[in-house]
């Protein structure tokens, strides 16, 4: 500023020419600090700070741009906030999760998905640093939380990758749909993605609070007694393995006005439940999970680019076998497929209003979870999916075979 200030203080004897030069000169300087002062402006507006789901605070010098996950159903997410999420993938673990009718849907929009680096597994046990840094990322996304991801946080963030965690056992105490909307917005956080990822979650709280307030202001019964639930994960294997009480699945039901048979005997993730003891309790709804990497071991198919014809086929198959045609459930009609996919991913909205159907027919007659995936595919998805996600068996007769 006193150079500038010198400038135009020039001898008025210098003449026009002088003086027009010095006035540009010091235009000039004038301009370069304003843009140096405006570059530092943009450069700390640039920095991103977040409070992740376990309570750490993460810096980014700035949006993620190549982001390197531990869940490959995080793709999922990304497709929600923002409109190229493949760009910002480097790199994922076990994509066998990733449903192949997903991912053939993926694949139609953006054929880059190929080049996604495989970077090892959904445990932290089974994981390689080296290959994660090998990704390249500015961001390492732990979406299914486990104790030993510390450690590895601890080491990647040592190496300069910033680490946050959408899941943690601080989620415990949350309803349904919380998680799912908290993790939403972190990740839009993240990306820069804020305004797409706050429509998401503000169309979700709307789903979400309007099975609380019926189910509030109906009254029905008390929640001890609710309908039990058979959820028979994976189903088609054995009879049955089934959520426990730390299980997303099993708060989902919980919110939608159901309980999961044997989450109480239950602890943890999951179990299994003798097909004695299911028959004992005869469940009043039967809720099969199941997805296309079933269908060569004769389990439930259902998912992206399965036709309603062959899903219900195949329900109907799983609950001939293993004594589950002996449940009231199943020879009444109250025998339900839903995509395991689906459930546990930021989609999870659409299994919460299936539950609440089943569960309550009467009280959730006109819920729709098909009008709902239409409209989360129109405004949201970068790609949008078609297929069979749920299915009713119908009432199957006959004896069942052990």
């Amino acid at each position: 500023m006193v150079m500038i200030a010198q400038f135009l203080r020039t001898e008025p004897q210098a003449g026009a020419t002088a003086r027009m030069t010095c006035r540009s000169m010091a235009f000039l300087l004038l301009g370069g600090l304003i843009l140096a002062a405006m570059s530092l402006v943009s450069t700390a507006r640039a920095e991103i700070r977040l409070t992740d789901a376990a309570g750490r605070e993460v810096r980014l010098q700035q949006p993620a741009r190549r982001i390197v996950t531990n869940d490959s159903l995080v793709l999922l997410s990304l497709a929600l906030v923002d409109p190229q999420p493949i760009s910002k993938l480097a790199g994922w673990a076990a994509p066998q999760r990733f449903d192949r009718g997903l991912y053939d849907a993926f694949h139609r929009w953006f054929p880059e998905i190929d080049d996604i680096a495989v970077v090892g597994a959904v445990s932290p046990a089974n994981s390689s640093i080296e290959a994660i840094l090998g990704a390249q990322p500015d961001l390492f996304v732990i979406s299914i939380w486990q104790p030993d991801w510390d450690a590895i946080a601890a080491k990647l963030e040592a190496a300069g990758v910033p680490v946050i965690f959408l899941d943690s056992p601080r989620n415990k105490g949350r309803t349904a749909g919380e998680a799912t909307m908290a993790s939403i917005r972190l990740l839009g956080r993240a990306i820069g993605q804020e305004a797409r990822a706050e429509a998401f979650a503000a169309f979700l709280k709307v789903h979400y609070d309007r099975i609380a307030q019926r189910l509030e202001s109906a009254k029905t019964q008390p929640r001890n007694t609710w309908p039990q639930v058979l959820v028979d994960a994976h189903a088609g294997l054995q009879c049955c393995s089934t959520p426990g009480a730390d299980n997303p699945i099993t708060h989902d039901l919980a919110f939608a006005g159901g309980r999961v048979l044997g989450a109480d005997i239950v602890p943890g993730y999951d179990g299994q439940l003798s097909p004695e003891y299911v028959l004992a309790a005869d469940p009043q709804v039967y809720v099969g999970t199941g997805g296309s990497h079933l269908a060569k071991r004769g389990g439930l198919v259902l998912g992206a680019g399965i036709a309603p014809e062959a899903a219900r086929a195949s329900l109907r198959a799983v609950v001939q076998r293993n004594l589950l045609g002996e449940l009231d459930a199943v020879r009444e009609g109250r025998a339900y497929g839903l995509s395991h996919q689906v459930a546990i991913s930021a989609l999870n909205i659409l299994a919460v209003e299936c539950l609440a159907k089943w569960t309550h027919p009467d009280l959730f007659a006109d819920l729709d979870p098909e009008q709902t995936l239409a409209e989360i595919n129109q405004r949201f998805l970068a790609a949008p999916v078609e297929g069979t996600f749920w299915i009713d068996a119908g009432p199957v007769a006959g004896p069942s075979t052990p």
